[in-house]
Order: structure tokens, then C-alpha cells, then sequence
């Protein structure tokens, strides 16, 4: 049995998560969540990664690959495909699965990237191919340590909220590994994307207990490099807009309700700010700059 302390929870699994051995501990007590690998029959789910629910249960199946049962938000059971590549079942573990089982939890489960730098932690986000994970490179590269990198288990602390910490390695574009000097930190290629690469960083806080959230920064693409505060109702819809993993899920699974109220308490609590920038690799620097700025200036 593989322990892990990750996204804040004891997770005990009966399949070795390389992606997360940074993660991998020992912990009193018993698991918050379990993992298990069946050789059985899988349930009849749809093979087109659509979610099925029923009263305590979600799950999705990928042809070829594999299934996925989400029981209660506690236990996961994996039934891979006969032939399927191993790095596809845990892809699709440690992504739709394990997201389906937070929503399970009622957590909010975000998608984006989170750095810490100076004792303040921001969490990047913004539709697909805004450069989550470049913004996170560019604060890395500037001294900063990862947090999180694509799915982020949002929570409360005290009076505030905290990011619990779910990433000790970070998906880079090929320019973006080139444009950072980080060739020697490519662990592997991506999976699905050819041009895309996992680099190992600096530093990071896997298996470090929940951080308080300073800012979130929604990107988006633009002629000019700004940083502006969203209040609101604009700032709750950028948040969603950047954030929600798999809406079609929370659809199926009937929990749009929760996860906008969980969304609109950490919007309430937490600064929003909309980052724009060219898409240019030679501005990430200055974009960089002003988000250690702002979060300077937070106190």
C-alpha cells in the first residue's frame, strides 16, 4: 500500500502515484481516502467519459483505458482496461477521478496554478491555454516556491481560506521550458501533448499543511500588460469562468449550488485580479513584477 499526504488528506492506495512522490509519507491514523485497483468487471458506465451518478456513487469510463468508481468521496476504485498504458490510467486518476471524488467531499476543486513567495500565495487561473502554469514559472523563476499546478482543493482557515498544497512538479510548453533555461529540469514529456513537458522545480511545499490564499489572478490575453482589481459579481463570474474542472460533472452530479456558494465565499474573502498580457514570453517578466507588487502591497 502506497500512503500519500496530498491536497490536505491521508490517502492510502493500492496504486504507486509517481506524479506524487514527492507527496508520499507516513501518517497516524486511518486514510481519508483510499485508492484500490480491481481486476473485475467494471460497472457499465459510458465509454465517452461522460459521469454517471447514482445516490452515492459517480464514475466514467475511457474506452480502452479504464473506469472509474467514486464512492461517497472516500474510496476510488480503478478498473484498467487489459492493454491500457499505466500512464493513462493515472492520468485520468490523478485528474477527472480525483476531482469527481472532492466534488464527492463538497470541496471546490480548482483548476489552476498557486505559487508562495514571501509568505503570500497566489493562485493563477483563466481558460484553457492563458498560461496558468507559465505565470507559475515566471514567479518560480523569480524565487517563488509551487503550490499547485491544474488542480487546486480550495478550503477555509480560521476566518480566511487555504490552498492545500497538490504539485511538486509543473507542466511546461517547450518555449516556456527554453524561454526559463529549465532543460535540465524536464522529468518527462506529456503524455497526450507532445510539446509539453514535466519539470521539477526549486522549490515547492508537497506534504506542508494548508496556506492561506492572498490573491487570485484571472489572465487573459491583451495588447497591454495590466493588473486590475475585479469586485463582485464580476469578480465571482472571472473566478468561475477561470476555475471550475469538468462543469459537466458538476451538472450530472447536481452540485452547481454548492460549488457556486463555496466559490462565492472564497470571492468574498480573497482579492481578485484580472492580469493582462500579450502573449509574449518577453512580458512575463513585467507581469511577474506586478503581481509581487501587488501581493507586497497586501501587507
Amino acid at each position: 500500500m502506497h500512503r500519500y499526504f496530498h491536497s490536505g488528506l491521508r490517502i492510502a492506495s493500492e496504486m504507486h502515484l509517481p506524479e506524487w512522490d514527492a507527496f508520499s509519507c507516513d501518517w497516524p491514523g486511518d486514510a481519508d481516502v483510499e485508492i484500490a485497483i480491481s481486476d473485475g468487471q467494471a460497472p457499465a458506465f459510458p465509454s465517452d467519459a461522460s459521469t454517471a451518478v447514482t445516490d452515492r456513487t459517480a464514475g466514467f469510463a475511457i474506452d480502452g483505458i479504464g473506469a472509474w468508481q467514486l464512492e461517497s468521496g472516500r474510496r476510488m476504485v480503478v478498473f484498467p482496461s487489459t492493454a491500457a498504458d499505466p500512464r493513462m490510467v493515472r492520468l485520468f486518476t490523478l485528474g477527472s477521478a480525483w476531482g469527481l471524488l472532492g466534488y464527492q467531499r463538497g470541496d471546490a476543486m480548482w483548476h489552476g496554478s498557486a505559487i508562495e513567495i514571501a509568505g503570500h500565495t497566489a493562485l493563477f487561473c483563466g481558460a484553457a491555454g492563458e498560461g496558468k502554469s507559465t505565470m507559475a514559472g515566471t514567479m518560480i523563476a523569480a524565487g517563488a516556491a509551487l503550490v499547485a499546478d491544474d488542480l487546486s482543493r480550495i478550503g477555509t482557515m480560521g476566518e480566511g481560506v487555504c490552498i492545500h498544497p497538490s504539485s511538486a512538479r509543473i507542466k511546461l510548453w517547450g518555449e516556456a521550458v527554453a524561454h526559463f533555461g529549465w532543460q535540465d529540469r524536464v522529468i518527462e514529456r506529456d503524455l497526450v501533448r507532445e510539446d509539453k513537458f514535466h519539470c521539477s522545480v526549486p522549490a515547492h511545499h508537497a506534504r506542508g499543511g494548508a496556506m492561506p490564499l492572498s490573491a487570485i489572478c484571472v489572465l487573459e490575453t491583451g495588447d497591454r500588460l495590466a493588473l486590475d482589481p475585479l469586485s463582485g459579481v464580476h469578480a465571482l463570474k472571472a473566478v468561475l469562468r477561470g476555475t471550475i474542472y469538468r462543469p459537466e460533472a458538476i451538472e450530472a452530479m447536481g452540485r452547481w449550488g454548492e460549488q457556486g456558494a463555496l466559490a462565492a465565499a472564497v470571492v468574498a474573502k480573497v482579492p481578485v485580479w484580472r492580469l493582462t498580457r500579450p502573449r509574449d514570453l518577453a512580458a512575463l517578466a513585467d507581469a511577474g513584477a506586478l503581481v509581487v507588487g501587488m501581493l507586497d502591497r497586501l501587507g
